[in-house]
């Protein structure tokens, strides 16, 4: 066995349609993926290809655990049905999921298998346009749920700042590979006060074809309240995400950041308002950077983020403290580029995360994250520009919805608004289409389980490209 990597379970053997269907995945994603390939995060389809696309497809590098579970959450704001095929990866190779239809201005949840901790899905949409998004729920000796959004853009590099290998928490890289040759990546680990650890069997390191693998940090950077991981292809592409477990209860996911940029926006909602900001400075120059807080109030400073001067090459995190459905906005002053991150106290064991986006828009489908047991969904509308900016939201439930189950939310410039419980309540574990008369940024979050309060995650919404029919008129 490998030593490089802690997965290398089998998933179950290949389906005869398995291989086939990689290489489509290949050749689509050959397509819509090139020209996406710098985008910010979860990004949406290239302009000419929303339009007239027959498919897409998603890359969902979850991970998982002995016990745990997996469920794949796709979104249709359209008008009319799609068809989605799912197929999970993990050491052993591509198996099957199935084929599910998914209904005009609806959602289909389809469970996936989750027991491995590198395990991933892939899902090819068929018919139209679709979002998707994941979310995991830990078992076994573990507990705690995370969730996030899938990527239909695969790329050489990837940048992802969540990782946590202090006493009681195990940090892992999902590295997910569905194309039909080998992808060979070298891993730079990022750390406050000590130089990037760049260690020899994680430079050339091959990721088999068609195969998703988990990635421990703790034996590389041990001790360390926050971590930071590039990732880089120097053959063929990938997508990643951090998984975090912790002993005393607790997972979160976060989705990597295909570049780096000058201003993030970190959403956050549903949580008890303790949260953690935290950088990657990947260039050997240091940086001044600030963050302000964007709330129902007026802007403010995030904590003590005002003018803070951090090296080259290495990581910071700072506490912050948010009121309600809110958002930090981190400035670097000046030249130079980070990533970044955002994690938040849950009300009960469990916490979240989000790396957040560096680009607004004007749709967003907003996937639940809050399932099993009872259910309290929040989603907050972040708007960083200059002028108040009004969105009309629509429920996506399983099964298709009414164009008439709308309402409208202002967000006033330089703020954030929290959707309005009831509407949410409405359908708990419905998806929410956000089409707004300007830029905006949308992020979901709940608690579920026993209690309502045991399992708490948030996810970054998904942009919804140009040229998708069907969806309600802007205010």
């Amino acid at each position: 066995m490998d030593s490089r990597i802690v997965d290398h379970e089998e998933a179950g053997p290949a389906m005869n349609t398995g291989r086939g269907w990689l290489a489509l995945v290949l050749a689509t994603l050959a397509v819509i993926g090139a020209g996406a390939a710098e985008r910010l995060g979860p990004a949406p389809l290239p302009e000419a290809e929303a339009s007239g696309a027959v498919s897409s497809v998603w890359l969902c590098p979850h991970g998982g655990g002995e016990g745990w579970e997996g469920t794949i959450e796709i979104a249709n704001p359209g008008d009319v049905p799609v068809e989605a095929r799912l197929h999970t990866l993990s050491g052993g190779g591509p198996s099957a999921v199935g084929v599910v239809e998914v209904p005009p201005h609806g959602e289909t949840v389809r469970e996936v298998p989750a027991s491995a901790r590198g395990a991933s899905t892939a899902v090819e949409i068929f018919g139209g346009w679709a979002a998707v998004a994941w979310v995991v729920r830990a078992g076994g000796k573990d507990g705690g749920m995370g969730a996030e959004p899938c990527t239909s853009s695969p790329a050489g590099t990837w940048s992802v700042v969540d990782g946590d290998t202090s006493q009681g928490v195990h940090s892992y890289l999902i590295v997910m590979n569905p194309f039909a040759s080998d992808a060979v990546i070298d891993v730079a680990l990022y750390l406050p006060d000590r130089p990037p650890v760049r260690e020899a069997d994680w430079t050339d390191l091959p990721v088999r074809a068609e195969r998703s693998i988990a990635l421990d940090l703790g034996p590389r950077a041990l001790g360390e309240s926050i971590v930071g991981a590039q990732v880089i292809a120097t053959r063929g592409r990938i997508a990643v995400a951090s998984l975090v477990v912790r002993n005393r209860g607790g997972i979160r996911s976060v989705l990597g950041a295909t570049a780096d940029a000058p201003r993030w926006i970190l959403p956050v909602a549903g949580g008890t308002g303790g949260g953690t900001v935290s950088l990657q400075v990947p260039g050997d120059a240091g940086i001044r950077f600030g963050g302000t807080l964007l709330s129902t109030s007026p802007p403010q400073t995030a904590g003590n983020l005002t003018v803070i001067r951090q090296g080259g090459a290495s990581t910071v995190s700072a506490p912050v403290r948010t009121f309600g459905p809110s958002a930090v906005v981190v400035q670097v002053d000046g030249a130079g580029v980070v990533s970044a991150g955002l994690r938040e106290g849950g009300p009960g064991p469990d916490d979240a995360a989000t790396g957040g986006t560096a680009t607004p828009g004007r749709a967003w489908v907003v996937l639940p994250t809050a399932l099993g047991g009872a259910k309290k969904p929040a989603v907050v509308l972040v708007n960083d520009g200059d002028e108040a900016v009004a969105a009309t939201l629509q429920l996506l439930p399983e099964g298709g919805g009414s164009l008439g189950d709308t309402i409208t939310v202002t967000v006033e410039a330089h703020g954030a608004a929290g959707v309005p419980r009831p509407f949410l309540q409405g359908d708990p574990t419905a998806a929410v289409l956000v089409v707004a008369a300007g830029d905006l940024v949308a992020l979901g979050a709940g608690t579920s389980g026993p209690g309502g309060d045991g399992w708490y995650a948030m996810a970054l919404g998904v942009p919804v490209p140009l040229g998708v029919t069907g969806l309600p008129a802007p205010p």
